[in-house]
């Protein structure tokens, strides 16, 4: 049940690649050096990484390549992710998310957007390391181990140009337990609006035709 359940979130994040293809869409790229991990966590003894005495910051270079296509004006995307890291306890780790982003609130050139959904997470066994207490909910496949879960985002977006946006986010849930901050850059693939709004004078809304100043 475990394996199929994978096959089927795999199966639904490959279809958002394809899926509104023609409606307004944006890919990016964030990067985080570091994951916080404020909560009590079974094996944190095991985080080879840590910063500080308590192990509640941690060395965990993370990429993530993110692709949002959106479904109501440039305010409202579906959204799939994928990342890789080196986790708290110096295993090699992926994410794979399938969720839904809004845009909260625009001011000239800036905006804040919240995002959630669900989660994938995959990281090389623990279990291998001497002095691993075993965790729920995790299901082996190989030398890798796998769980679901969920991850939610605050991120800020300063508007560059038409095609370009710098980005800044708080992200939980990228790991299990685990809070980072990144920094992106954001490229506008296609500015063909999905169900736009009527509004003859919107400043700074990314249009079919130009952005408007």
């Amino acid at each position: 049940m475990r394996t199929f359940n994978l096959k089927i979130f795999f199966l639904l994040f490959c279809l958002t690649l394809v899926v509104n293809v023609f409606s307004q869409s944006t890919i990016q790229l964030k990067f985080s050096p570091i994951g916080i991990h404020p909560f009590n966590e079974t094996n944190k003894h095991l985080f080879d990484n840590k910063i500080d005495e308590n192990a509640i910051f941690v060395t965990e270079p993370l990429f993530l390549l993110c692709y949002e296509s959106y479904l109501r004006e440039d305010s409202f995307a579906f959204r799939g992710m994928f990342g890789f890291l080196n986790d708290a306890a110096a295993k090699p780790a992926i994410t794979l998310h399938l969720g839904l982003k809004q845009r909260l609130v625009q001011i000239w050139r800036n905006s804040f957007s919240v995002g959630a959904g669900f989660n994938l997470y995959g990281r090389g066994l623990w279990s291998t390391i001497p002095g691993y207490i075993q965790e729920k909910h995790w299901g082996a496949n190989g030398t890798w181990e796998y769980k679901l879960g969920f991850m939610g985002e605050l991120e800020y977006a300063l508007f560059l140009n038409d095609k370009n946006d710098l980005t800044l986010s708080l992200l939980y849930g990228h790991q299990q337990n685990t809070f980072t901050v990144t920094i992106g850059y954001k490229y506008w693939i296609s500015s063909i609006i999905k169900h736009p709004k009527k509004c003859g004078n919107c400043p700074f809304q990314k249009t079919s035709k130009h952005w408007n100043p």
